[in-house]
């Protein structure tokens, strides 16, 4: 039988395994129509055409690719929790982002 410590103890190691938020993306500029993206830090995702605002979470900074959906090419960035893209049109990146990486700060 598990008590409710053992529960407890197995969800703080289950919660050092787990992805965390660290990236969300709109599809309109002023941060409208917006979905968070959960990975760990160092993974490549990609994201569906449409990008147009975009923030990493605290202490991440992201960096997105408008080649190919793995991460390499060309590069825009780094888009920071205090450096946020209301308009990523403003920086010829609007519709075009493909993936996008976060390492940690």
């Amino acid at each position: 039988m598990v008590s409710f410590k053992q529960l407890s103890l197995f969800a703080s190691f289950g919660a050092l395994t787990h992805a965390t938020f660290i990236f969300q993306y709109c599809v309109d500029p002023d941060f409208q129509h917006c979905h968070d993206i959960c990975a760990d830090a160092g993974e490549c995702i990609p994201v569906p055409a449409g990008l147009t605002s975009a923030r990493a979470a605290a202490g991440h900074n992201c960096y997105i690719y408008n080649e190919n959906y793995g991460c390499v090419g060309n590069r825009g960035g780094p888009i920071t929790n205090d450096d946020r893209h209301y308009d990523l049109s403003i920086f010829g990146w609007n519709d075009i982002t493909l993936s996008v990486r976060c390492d940690l700060a």
